[in-house]
């Protein structure tokens, strides 16, 4: 036989140069993924900066009368964005939806689905058993007076409103927090007479002097 000189262990004489091509793509692919896990980080965490204005309309809701655990579903609020914006991109962006001092309702980052003309975005989780059920952000331009303006519409389950067992009415602070932009405005909350377990949003109210997500 005259074949070629057979390396010890049988090894390719390649072997070292594969092993640093490899040890290399395995390098690189770690840099991305560190690249990658460190800008979602930064956008999750984003602090509003963009200050727009939320429109309100009346809506209702149900609350357990005894502890104030409540249920409320929102149409069509209007989200205008400050004019200084960069803009918004609800598929990519944490969403929160904050109400009063302690409420901060997360919808994450890639958990929202854009129609094909970039311009409907929609999220529906019918399980959740509290938190946010469903969410859709419509972009409208007839009307606008601001950059962009938006048709908010939002159903939140099992929220802290223990504020209605014993006060009617009370004005709340609420947002909504898209990355690094928002919409807010105190909201009047009222449960009739105190008695059953019928809410009310009413309308926007103006005695809430900070914003308690923006500390």
């Amino acid at each position: 036989m005259t074949g070629q000189p057979v390396p010890a262990c049988g090894r390719s004489p390649l072997g070292p140069r594969l092993s640093a091509m490899r040890l290399g793509r395995r390098a690189t692919l770690l840099a991305a993924v560190l690249v990658a896990v460190a800008g979602r980080s930064w956008a999750q965490n984003a602090t509003p900066i963009f200050h727009g204005v939320l429109g309100i309309r009346p809506a209702v809701g149900t609350i357990e009368k005894n502890v104030g655990i409540a249920n409320i579903k929102i149409k069509r609020w209007d989200l205008v964005l400050d004019p200084t914006s960069n803009g918004i991109s609800p598929p990519t962006e944490q969403i929160v939806i904050a109400v009063g001092d302690s409420e901060r309702l997360v919808v994450q980052a890639g958990s929202v689905r854009a129609s094909r003309n970039g311009k409907r975005f929609s999220f529906n989780d019918p399980k959740t058993p509290r938190g946010v059920r469903s969410l859709k952000i419509v972009q409208y331009t007839r009307g606008c007076l601001g950059l962009a303006c938006y048709k908010v519409s939002f159903a939140l389950v099992k929220i802290d409103l223990s504020t209605l067992v014993l006060e009617s009415p009370v004005c709340t602070p609420m947002a909504i927090i898209i990355g690094d932009d928002d919409g807010f405005s105190g909201v009047q909350l009222a449960r009739p007479g105190l008695v059953g377990s019928k809410i009310r949003v009413q309308s926007s109210c103006n005695d809430v002097n900070n914003w308690p997500w923006l500390s």
